[in-house]
């Protein structure tokens, strides 16, 4: 026999219908939404032409995570023990397991391809397709975008090496100076001999270690002053020579004493590069460590520096430790133009070498042409 429900039930429950209508009874709450089996932060994201950097925290609540697979397409990278991250602990106070969750990888991917979460308990297995976070600095410069977009290196711009080189250039002809390149001899298809730039110059003179067309004075420029003469010259430069000299202050210091004061000199070097030339391949420069050698304490005064041509390092070992690389600012070129204000007297600048010695491993530099 069906039941009916008595009156004053159905009294009460249309009371209530019309109370939650009006607002005087708030409805009761819809249920919370199941909660996912695990929680991760990406906070740190960069990628390549080869793959992809991903550095944040993860952890399964209540479960320890035995492993997390990362893969995309058919590449996969594994990890079995997480980094300390106490600062995830108090927001999961309750999940002591949160405070070991920190981790680091570098995976093979192509931009746009989807990327997994694949968690693995002691009981069970959890995959998620994960949302990877945009690069920081893609408004200006090279970076991949997650929805498969290919992303394209900025054009070059004219930068100050270039201007501190046209300056420098400018100078010596107009004040028809004397002018002495460092480096004069042509090694490269890709180079052509400068001598016609000066073309305004009192003089130009090319130098170089090794005898060839278009230079003019065989020697090692650590004894340039030796070489040409001191005070003989109003303007000294070089191109991608420093870097293959042996003592550089003791470049630095013939400079001087080849330069008459108020003199011009420019040199453009290396900061980061790959090894060539050897064996004589000796130093990488910053713009800092330019301005020393070229600056007051061998007579100098700066007129400019910098560094120059934009490069990422990309390491073969691909280790966590490693694989932030690409996100510090590293630069192909450091320059230099300065101003000599005083003569050095002689030996302000030794070292423990002779010119015998010095010649001789600057005849190491390769001799092509």
């Amino acid at each position: 026999m069906e039941q009916r429900p008595s009156a004053l039930r159905l009294a009460a429950r249309t009371l209530r219908t019309a109370l939650t209508r009006t607002g005087l009874i708030e409805p009761p709450p819809p249920p919370p939404p199941p909660r996912k089996p695990f929680v991760y932060a990406v906070e740190v994201f960069w990628c390549d032409r080869d793959g992809a950097y991903l550095e944040g925290w993860i952890h399964a609540y209540e479960r320890r995570i035995l492993t997390l697979r990362v893969a995309a397409g058919e590449d996969a990278y594994e990890i079995a023990s997480f980094a300390p991250r106490p600062d995830v602990l108090p927001h999961y106070a309750e999940f002591p397991n949160s405070a070991q969750s920190g981790f680091k990888l570098y995976l093979p991917w192509r931009a746009g391809s989807p990327v997994t979460f694949e968690v693995i308990t002691a009981d069970d297995r959890f995959v998620e397709t994960i949302e990877l976070p945009r690069s920081p600095e893609a408004t200006r410069k090279p970076y991949c975008l997650t929805d498969g977009s290919a992303w394209q290196d900025p054009k070059p711009e004219h930068g100050a090496a270039e201007q501190a080189f046209e300056d420098f250039q400018r100078a010596v002809n107009e004040r028809k100076l004397v002018v002495a390149e460092v480096g004069a001899r042509v090694v490269s298809s890709q180079m052509s001999p400068l001598r016609a730039a000066f073309a305004g110059a009192e003089r130009y003179i090319g130098m170089d270690i090794h005898a060839a067309p278009n230079v003019d004075v065989v020697g090692d420029a650590h004894y340039i002053h030796d070489l040409i003469g001191k005070e003989a010259a109003g303007a000294v430069f070089s191109l991608s020579v420093m870097e293959h000299l042996a003592q550089p202050w003791l470049f630095a210091y013939g400079v001087n004493r080849a330069l008459r004061v108020g003199g011009l000199t420019y040199h453009l070097t290396h900061q980061s590069w790959p090894l060539h030339e050897e064996p004589n391949d000796f130093w990488r420069f910053s713009d800092e460590g330019l301005k020393v050698l070229f600056g007051p304490a061998m007579g100098f005064e700066v007129i400019a520096a910098g560094l120059s041509s934009r490069v990422r390092i990309y390491p073969d070992q691909r280790q966590p430790a490693q694989a932030l690389m690409p996100l510090v600012s590293s630069f192909g070129g450091a320059f230099v133009l300065a101003r000599k204000v005083r003569d050095l007297p002689d030996g302000a600048v030794a070292w423990p070498t002779d010119r015998d010695t010095s010649e001789n491993r600057a005849r190491h530099y390769p001799q092509r042409g």
